[in-house]
């Protein structure tokens, strides 16, 4: 039962988290100069192709109407904010901030509304940009000043219609893991997965060179995109009375219903008992006893460490589990993945890459992956059992343990890279290579991963959402570990991809510094060396390709294999030698 006024203690419950939100952005300058460089960069370029584009517009006529297939964009954009909006409300805003003071002073009505009303705010603060932006142009190109009022109308109900959605999904999702046995055991495998389908099928639409591909019109029976309608109004764009008029109540419903069913399931997950996937009914007494060490394996089901037996496997297991437990310290493998993965689908967009390129990146791209999700903070991972681990388990052991968890997704490297690399239209013995490239990159990565780790450790938990004492690898680990697998890895699937460009590339290495210094110099020793760096290039850039993949490969492989012993041996000195301070 709501209180009275309840929507006004909503409006002023979400302007002050709005307002807090916009405090620890300005506190923390890294997050604001990311931020404010991403909006910056989208408007900027906007602004380029409005002033290229829109004085064309202005008084011609335009041919053009509302069809199915902008519907469609419309509907596909709102589905992908409401997915992006419901991951946020699952490991961010699932319960309120300081839920113990809200719960018990409003009503959980107030609290949901509240939530959404803020989290809307946020997501305008970031579109508003753009939107003026939109809203100016559409005004100047078309002389409809009406387009001043609509842009920002349709904005609004846009956007919190895709948080309102966004939250009623997020707290389904945070009510199954709280209730359901079976997906809090397996919420990590669950959630990756459902963000791999998402993604899957979202690229459908996206993509129209694969073979299999989706129309965005098929999206256009979605009322939400029936929005673009009515953004024509004022317009010479032909447009549709019925459809705008369905988009609005749609939207209405939308922010009603998902409102209602919003409060019902966050008030049973907020009021309701948690189950513990950890119970297992039996009183443990010992740490070591073999039914606890059996509990281990049950916890990390349906995944196994095979092969390996004593504090090996434990360190393995604890590695799976810590992963599980915490899937949200390996955010941080999302940001290289992303940023590979969207410049390869930009590349395939644009018509500058073809489907040739998805088995050297998928081989590069999960075989780094698989490399550095366990090992990259060792010593933080520990926290205050760090003493103890040091003291009971054998580097040696301990070393091994994190690199075992990483050789189990080699199969996984193993098929996708395949099935890409055959799908990319490789042959038989190009799509092995390739294949063989991802594991071996596992394998490097897995075993670089420990040393690294341990050079640039994070001991300080973080807040991730609502999780506390989060520690995912530090922001220069993790760099330098990117740095370390892609250069050697992009050299190798290019011997196997475009050979002549890793020649050329490599060539770079004499002609590069020689020509910078042939600009300097006025004869004597720099010139020479500037002549002798431009002959090495040319000699690179001469020998005949079979031998120059042959031989820089080997070079790459066995560099890679020593360095990886290397680091093997170096990461067991470092955990045996380590002192807490």
């Amino acid at each position: 039962m709501a209180e009275s006024g309840w929507f006004g203690h909503a409006i002023r419950m979400g302007w002050f988290d709005y307002q807090r939100s916009v405090r620890a952005i300005r506190e923390d300058t890294g997050r604001l100069i990311l931020m404010a460089g991403g909006v910056g960069f989208m408007t900027l370029m906007l602004t380029g192709f409005a002033v290229l584009f829109v004085p064309e517009l202005q008084g011609t006529d335009i041919e053009f109407s509302i069809n199915r297939i902008v519907r469609g964009m419309f509907g596909m954009l709102w589905v992908f904010g409401t997915f992006m909006l419901a991951q946020r409300t699952t490991t961010a805003h699932s319960k309120p901030v300081a839920d113990a003071f809200v719960l018990t002073t409003v009503s959980p009505r107030t609290a949901v509304v509240g939530g959404i009303i803020s989290e809307s705010l946020r997501v305008l603060t970031y579109v508003f940009p753009v939107g003026l932006l939109l809203a100016i142009a559409g005004a100047y190109a078309f002389s409809a000043p009406l387009t001043l009022l609509v842009v920002p109308l349709v904005g609004s109900l846009y956007v919190a219609s895709a948080v309102t959605a966004g939250r009623l999904l997020g707290y389904c999702a945070a009510w199954l893991v709280a209730n359901v046995p079976f997906v809090a055991r397996h919420k990590g495998v669950l959630g990756g997965t459902v963000v791999m389908l998402f993604f899957g099928i979202y690229f459908l639409f996206q993509l129209p060179q694969l073979p299999i591909s989706l129309n965005p019109a098929m999206l256009g029976v979605i009322p939400t995109g029936w929005l673009a309608d009515l953004l024509a109004v004022g317009t010479p764009i032909g447009w549709s009375s019925t459809h705008a008029l369905g988009g609005v109540v749609a939207v209405s419903v939308v922010l009603i219903g998902g409102s209602w069913l919003s409060e019902h399931i966050a008030t049973s997950f907020w009021f309701g008992e948690s189950i513990s996937v950890s119970d297992t009914g039996k009183t443990s007494v010992s740490t070591r006893t073999e039914d606890d060490q059996r509990a281990l394996e049950r916890a990390i089901s349906p995944l196994s460490v095979p092969f390996i037996t004593g504090p090996t496997r434990h360190v393995a297991e604890w590695s799976l589990l810590r992963a599980r437990r915490e899937p949200q310290r390996l955010n941080f493998l999302l940001i290289p993945v992303f940023g590979g993965g969207s410049a390869v689908m930009n590349m395939m967009l644009q018509g500058t890459g073809s489907l040739a390129i998805l088995g050297p990146a998928i081989a590069v791209l999960l075989g780094w992956t698989a490399g550095a999700a366990f090992g990259l903070n060792p010593f933080g991972d520990e926290g205050a059992v760090l003493p103890t681990t040091l003291t009971a388990v054998s580097g040696r052991a301990f070393v091994r343990g994190l690199i075992a968890p990483s050789l189990l997704f080699a199969p996984v490297v193993t098929a996708v890279t395949l099935v890409t690399a055959l799908v990319g239209g490789y042959g038989p013995l190009a799509a092995i290579a390739l294949t063989l490239i991802g594991c071996f990159l596992t394998v490097v990565g897995a075993t670089l991963a420990p040393i690294v780790g341990m050079w640039f450790p994070r001991y300080s938990a973080i807040r991730i959402g609502n999780s506390d004492g989060v520690r995912p690898p530090g922001l220069f680990a993790g760099m330098l570990h990117v740095v370390l697998m892609w250069l050697p890895g992009a050299a190798l699937v290019g011997l196997v991809a475009a050979p002549e460009l890793v020649r050329l590339a490599l060539s770079g290495i004499g002609y590069v510094p020689g020509f910078i210094l042939g600009l300097v110099a006025n004869g004597g020793v720099l010139t020479t060396f500037a002549s002798s760096l431009n002959d090495a290039g040319a000699t690179i850039q001469g020998l005949p390709l079979t031998a120059f993949r042959s031989g820089f490969g080997m070079l790459l492989v066995f560099g890679g294999l020593l360095v990886a012993w290397r680091a093997y041996n170096g990461a067991i000195r470092r955990f045996e030698t380590h002192e807490l301070h």
